[in-house]
């Protein structure tokens, strides 16, 4: 082991060094129950399972390019904060009695461990699901969901009801399997959305990113483009043109149904009819 090494506390490039930790616990969650998540720093997989029950597993793993010595503090100091039971439970990571880095290159400033979330909860639920700085993945939901994701591609999949998705800086995220009412805003992310059923009312925004979506070829909708002058649209469906503004205009699919609202800037949306 060189002197530079020990001068600088053995800087661990990985944290491999660093001893990880594993949380885990159950809590009762009723059907239809609320169940609020937030994830910050590593990774979100939620799934459904028909129990009455939340089972929560997170790995905290060791930050990146700190010392042995701080690494193993900081994760020992990262807590899981899981409150409620019955009808509604709140999981966030904790990271208050994390401690200070003080040294000459990073004075007063901190590492927070990264969190991996492993939760299973019931189908039947009102959720409320935050994920930021990684990757997240959400399947098998009924009910009223709200999803936002930041910083980390999103893949969802076989949700129903009320879906609301924010998606913003999500690289190449998919939804595959929704159906119901669909609100999804996404910013700086290319979306992929296959088999999707719309039942009520949707709107769909995008911003300097692409969107790809597949509808059933009998899939009825009317629908309502606000496009800017950087936005293209496609479509395998042929529209029956109601009005038209522009670029922006109003039509119907198959003879008109629920109404979707397309808005775009700087990118393609694209509509496919699957037999």
């Amino acid at each position: 082991m060189t002197a530079a090494a020990v001068a600088c506390g053995l800087l661990l490039p990985l944290g491999a060094m660093a001893q990880n930790r594993v949380f885990e616990q159950t809590v009762q969650l009723d059907s239809g129950g609320r169940l609020s998540v937030e994830a910050n720093k590593g990774s979100l997989q939620l799934t459904a399972w028909d129990r009455e029950e939340v089972e929560i597993r997170a790995r905290i793993e060791a930050p990146q390019n700190v010392s042995a010595d701080y690494a193993r503090r900081a994760v020992e100091a990262t807590r899981i904060d899981v409150s409620g039971s019955g009808s509604s439970v709140r999981i966030e990571p904790d990271y208050s009695d994390v401690p200070y880095r003080e040294d000459r290159w990073n004075d007063n400033s901190r590492s927070i461990p990264f969190i991996h979330f492993e939760i299973s909860a019931p189908r039947q639920i009102r959720l409320v699901a935050e994920s930021d700085r990684g990757p997240a993945t959400i399947s098998g939901f009924e009910g009223d969901l709200d999803i936002e994701t930041d910083r980390g591609e999103a893949m969802l999949r076989d949700l129903s009801g009320r879906v609301q998705i924010v998606i913003d800086r999500g690289d190449s995220s998919r939804v595959e399997g929704l159906s119901g009412l669909i609100d999804l805003e996404a910013d700086r992310a290319d979306i992929t959305m296959r088999n999707v059923t719309i039942d009520d009312d949707s709107r769909i925004e995008i911003d300097r990113g692409d969107l790809e979506i597949d509808l059933s070829e009998n899939q009825a909708l009317t629908l309502i483009a606000d496009l800017s002058r950087r936005a293209e649209f496609e479509s395998d469906f042929p529209v029956t043109m109601q009005s038209m503004d522009g670029r922006d205009f109003r039509g119907t699919i198959n003879g008109g149904g629920p109404e979707l609202l397309i808005e775009s800037d700087r990118g393609r949306v694209r509509l496919r009819s699957i037999p």
